[in-house]
């Protein structure tokens, strides 16, 4: 277990592998049923403001369609699917890490279950869904029910 003893020692050598994880997202509306996701989640050092990232390099779901019977959205629908990508979820300054022979407990501890579910949903919230014409855009408030780290 390597110790980071400096901000430049860390940012050289920070090893923290991409953390993958399966989600089911529930969109609130009735016309949709749940949706699976998978995302990718980086740690990056960024040297200049002296923090980690995590970050989502890429969340791709599947296919959403919208059943225009009967819909509000009845001339468009939604045919989409939700693709994030380099998305900030929180930060973790080098001082948790730097002298610390745990610093790798620390880290985990930001990608906990919970605080992922918390930190993707603000994400997913902040969506935006188009028609498919492109010309409409809205969101969706969406739910992650599940969230699975696979390995």
């Amino acid at each position: 277990m390597m110790v980071y003893n400096s901000a430049a020692e860390l940012c050289k050598g920070f090893g923290y592998p991409p953390v993958h994880v399966k989600l089911t997202i529930e969109i609130v509306d009735k016309r949709l049923g749940p949706v699976r996701a998978e995302a990718e989640i980086a740690i990056k050092p960024v040297e200049s403001k002296g923090f980690l990232e995590v970050l989502v390099e890429d969340l791709e779901s599947e296919h959403i369609f919208a059943d225009e019977n009967g819909s509000i959205y009845g001339s468009f629908g939604i045919d989409q699917s939700i693709q994030i990508y380099d998305e900030v979820l929180t930060t973790i300054p080098f001082e948790e890490l730097i002298g610390k022979e745990n610093w790798k407990e620390a880290v985990d501890s930001f990608i906990m279950e919970e605080k992922l579910k918390g930190q993707l949903e603000k994400v997913l919230n902040n969506y935006q869904f188009s028609d498919m014409s492109g010309k409409y855009k809205f969101r969706k408030i969406c739910t992650i029910t599940e969230l699975q780290f696979l390995k």
